[in-house]
């Protein structure tokens, strides 16, 4: 009897140690998961409720507030209201087959894919080679692409099934543009 007691005891120990194990882990994974290091700069007389953890200086702070209200982070575009400006002027360019006015809005060079990849070098290219680079399936995505379901990933911000893909220069302060056209993919069926 004696030894089912320490045995029950050894194993009531285990269970509350992997109980805390667990709990410090669990803390640790949301920690991880608001962007908190687990770090901070803290006085000693500061509250130590798990509200008044914060991001160790202000520029931390203002970045994280900014990627959160900035839909096109991950592609690497500061400025969301100046990308939307430009993402509008682009449909509203390419429907009215205003070239010169798409030119200005590409970066250079542009990717063009296909059955032959190519990149233009060029504005002037570019207008030269505007109906094989913005053809019916690249005008019509461009067209349907709603602001608000544009797909954003690191490579940049996708149109339609990837028939144009928009990006931002890396030099400051950042211009947003066309960085690729895929004219060969056939428009989504639905």
């Amino acid at each position: 009897m004696l030894n089912n007691m320490a045995t029950f005891s050894l194993v009531k120990r285990k269970r509350k140690s992997f109980a805390a194990f667990a709990a410090f882990g669990i803390a640790m994974t949301l920690l991880a998961g608001c962007g908190q290091t687990g770090s901070s700069n803290r006085n000693a007389d500061s509250n130590k409720d798990a509200s008044a953890i914060a991001p160790s200086n202000q520029a931390e702070a203002a970045n994280a507030m900014a990627e959160e209200d900035n839909p096109y982070a991950a592609a690497g575009i500061n400025d969301p209201k100046a990308f939307e400006k430009m993402f509008e002027l682009a449909k509203a360019a390419v429907a009215a087959d205003e070239r010169s006015a798409v030119a200005e809005l590409i970066l250079l060079p542009l990717q063009v894919n296909g059955e032959t990849p190519v990149q233009i070098k060029s504005k002037a290219e570019f207008i030269e080679k505007y109906d094989q680079i913005i053809t019916k399936s690249v005008k019509d995505a461009l067209a349907a692409q709603k602001v608000d379901n544009l797909f954003v990933r690191d490579q940049g911000v996708m149109v339609g099934s990837g028939q144009l893909w928009f990006g931002a220069s890396a030099e400051e302060p950042q211009v947003y543009g066309i960085i690729a056209v895929n004219p060969d993919i056939a428009p989504a069926t639905k």
